[in-house]
């Protein structure tokens, strides 16, 4: 009996779960379709003259609920009352039904969940109606009618559990189109942020207010290109539970925003396992977080998503990062620093660049051997070649970064 007040315009009943809408026929005998015993509709008739009892008795149990209290007026309370034990008394009764009494359940269903009563105690609520009209017709009953009475109990609980239902029904109902508008407006506000420089405080406070977050929390940002985004989908559901995770499209990838748990410095390796993603630098701060997806959107954009194994960090991929960010500068570059390869026949070409590389990754002759199957001195060879060519030595640190970067930035332009 939580419906909003009389005034509220009726819905249509929730639909049902084949997307129909929900029977609308009363219980066993409501809609007049099998006959009520006289001594029962005698009852039903003298409770409804006298309604204001039985929301008497009611109002006060179920103001007494802690989750009623604070969000339920009692004035609504009488009012959806009345209302529920008019329709309850008619359906046990086999009397007509008006439209809006039908109403009733679907109306209340929706109020209490737009109100926040959790479920629990709306059906406990609920069923309290068998109670309060059970006791009001023993009370009205002389002794010797007792027993027509008791085979009457059916039709008074089919009635209560037919309003039950509806009452659930419509209430998960608007629950779910809760979640879509709360779902929606986070949506729409995290790509706000996302698109922002982090400096708005105020949009800040309610991103983190929508995600249920501390905003000077830590906070993980994965981006997947479209490759890779059911995998990221399917983690973040099996794995992240309980860690509000926040999935959003955004610029054609799937940003993943998660605040990390307490005292962590980086996002549980099992979280992203597998998934063939960009994953950022930690966050510091809610504020933080359009920066870092920048960031991490620009290492998904370089990233080979068929070939990644897992996530792909700063770290990992600063150089083709980078290298997209120079422009025509990265052509100069790669000319300069590789130019004097370009007069060998594309066999040994292939070859000098193979060594290079393979030496620049473990910095030992014996591992290049192995590697590419040649003499050490077949390696020590290419490499005193490759710098005879160029005039950058790979076997020092900073020419290998040199070297390394240009290649990258060579490989940009052959795409």
């Amino acid at each position: 009996m939580h419906n909003a007040p009389n005034t509220e315009p009726a819905r249509t009943p929730p639909a049902g779960g084949d997307g129909t809408e929900p029977a609308r026929t009363p219980p066993a005998g409501g809609d007049g379709s099998a006959p009520v015993p006289p001594e029962l509709r005698t009852l039903v008739r003298d409770c409804l003259d006298d309604l204001d009892d039985l929301v008497g008795r009611y109002v006060p149990e179920v103001s007494a609920f802690d989750d009623y209290r604070a969000v339920v007026p009692p004035e609504e309370l009488r009012d959806t009352a009345r209302s529920c034990f008019e329709l309850l008394l008619r359906l046990i009764g086999g009397l007509p039904v008006p439209e809006d009494l039908r109403a009733v359940p679907d109306r209340l269903g929706r109020r209490r969940a737009r109100q926040g009563v959790p479920l629990e105690p709306l059906l406990q609520a609920v069923r309290l109606d068998f109670r309060v009209l059970w006791t009001a017709f023993l009370e009205r009953t002389r002794p010797e009618d007792l027993p027509p009475l008791t085979r009457g109990a059916v039709r008074v609980w089919e009635a209560v559990e037919f309003h039950t239902v509806h009452v659930h029904a419509a209430y998960l109902d608007q629950v779910a189109v809760l979640a879509r508008e709360r779902e929606r407006e986070r949506t729409a506000l995290m790509g706000r942020l996302l698109s922002s420089d982090g400096r708005d405080q105020r949009l800040v406070a309610q991103a983190a207010t929508l995600l249920q977050v501390n905003a000077q929390s830590d906070f993980a940002v994965a981006v997947a290109p479209p490759e890779s985004q059911q995998d990221l989908r399917r983690a973040v559901a099996t794995r992240l539970a309980g860690q509000s995770p926040h999935l959003q499209q955004h610029n054609g990838m799937l940003v993943l925003v998660v605040r990390l748990p307490p005292g962590a410095v980086a996002p549980p390796p099992a979280w992203l396992d597998g998934v063939a993603c960009a994953l950022g630098p930690v966050a510091r701060g809610l504020a933080r977080v359009p920066d870092t997806a920048r960031v991490t959107e620009a290492i998904a954009m370089t990233m080979d998503a068929a070939t990644a194994r897992g996530p792909v960090t700063l770290v990992e991929a600063w150089m083709p990062v980078a290298a997209s960010r120079l422009g025509p500068i990265a052509g100069m570059l790669a000319d300069s620093v590789l130019g004097g390869l370009d007069g060998l026949a594309p066999h040994e070409h292939r070859r000098l660049l193979e060594t290079v590389v393979a030496y620049c990754e473990s910095g030992s002759v014996a591992a290049v051997s192995r590697e590419l199957y040649c003499h050490r001195n077949t390696v020590l060879n290419r490499l005193s070649r490759f710098t005879e060519l160029t005039g950058l030595h790979p076997t020092r640190p900073a020419e290998a970064a040199t070297v390394l970067f240009a290649l990258q930035c060579a490989r940009l332009r052959t795409g």
